[in-house]
């Protein structure tokens, strides 16, 4: 069975692991770890002035 279990665990996405990860920790009674799940955080190099010129940009993706 463990054998089985790891193959499937394998096969899940990784944005797909939190739910079996806290199955498995409730049915132990271990505390979840400590530390914030951002997956909508990330970090990118842009021009300087992108912040200021978000409107225009998205207009022009969008085609309006």
């Amino acid at each position: 069975m463990r054998e089985e279990l790891h193959h499937l665990v394998d096969r899940l996405p990784e944005a797909e692991l939190r739910p079996a990860l806290e199955l498995i920790r409730g049915r132990l009674d271990e505390p979840a770890a400590k530390g914030r799940d951002l997956p909508f955080f990330a970090s990118f190099d842009a021009e300087p002035d992108l912040a200021a010129r978000h409107e225009e940009i998205l207009r022009f993706e969008m085609g309006r």
